[in-house]
């Protein structure tokens, strides 16, 4: 199965997914200095997330560890099933597209291609990160993954910048979900993310966390910046300008509130793979272009 190399429209000025440097946001980090324990962290952490949401599930997943990003989470994953076949939905995040060319080889297929079947893997992102919003066949897909025992990891980073209030994550196919800072606020060099499982299973990332081998400075930032503001603060700071800029370029309100979609292909430079174009608004309005 051929995989396109998306392009990279890191420099142009609504090319990828970006924190907002909102100035309350950037003078918040300044006065992050008290120390906290990583796992007091991933528990406020978790908590915070789903304040406020109607996420069944959510708390069957008791088995938390401070994680670089999502990224250090998804590298564990495929360390685990790197015997599998992969399968992704068409736009997802570029980082699984390069591990399914790099890692996985032949052992890939999209999720609509060809139908799922048992001894694959699936990473699939909610918000969805082609569009902000919950992937279509979200319920079905993982009630296949259930009936066939394929082992699914969701990735939530965008949940905390979304409207998304309600989602089932009580199916047994979901292993592990995992979510990072690096949206909601302007800290994605800090890598401050989570991994939430279900079932305990020791890793190298289980070891890094009992042994508190990690970036303290991190883990201190991260909470800090979680007990300065609500999960839902960037929705309300920035809704009313996103509904302003997506009339005005003629493009849909995305659930994600630093994006708009083009369904119209206004803007085909920022297709990612699948039937619609993201522009993220970011740059535009902390002033970075």
């Amino acid at each position: 199965m051929t995989i396109n190399t998306l392009p990279n429209n890191r420099n142009k000025i609504y090319g990828g997914a970006w924190s907002i440097h909102d100035p309350a946001s950037l003078e918040a980090m300044k006065s992050s200095n008290n120390p906290v324990d990583p796992a007091i962290f991933c528990s406020d952490y978790k908590d915070w997330i789903s304040k406020g949401k109607n996420f069944k599930g959510y708390q069957e997943f008791k088995h938390l560890d401070f994680s670089n990003g999502t990224t250090e989470t998804f590298d564990k994953f495929y360390q685990t099933h790197h015997g599998h076949r992969l399968r992704l939905l068409k736009g997802e995040y570029f980082y699984h597209q390069l591990q399914a060319k790099l890692m996985f080889k032949n052992r890939f297929d999209w999720i609509g291609d060809v139908p799922l079947a048992e001894g694959d893997v699936v990473v699939m992102s909610c918000p969805f990160s082609d569009t902000g919003g919950v992937p279509v066949d979200f319920d079905s897909i993982l009630a296949k993954c259930d009936r066939l025992s394929v082992p699914v990891l969701l990735d939530m980073a965008y949940i905390s910048i979304s409207s998304i209030n309600e989602l089932d994550l009580s199916h047994p196919c979901i292993k592990i979900i995992t979510s990072s800072l690096s949206k909601v606020f302007p800290v994605e060099h800090h890598r401050i993310g989570i991994r939430m499982r279900r079932e305990f299973e020791d890793d190298t990332l289980v070891a890094y966390n009992q042994t508190k081998y990690i970036n303290r400075y991190s883990v201190n930032l991260g909470h800090h910046m979680i007990s300065s503001f609500s999960n839902d603060w960037l929705m309300e700071q920035y809704q009313a300008k996103q509904q302003k800029i997506c009339k005005e370029l003629e493009v849909d309100i995305s659930p994600c509130v630093i994006f708009g979609i083009d369904k119209k292909n206004k803007f085909p430079e920022y297709n990612r793979g699948a039937s619609s174009n993201r522009l993220c608004f970011s740059k535009i309005w902390d002033g970075r272009c």
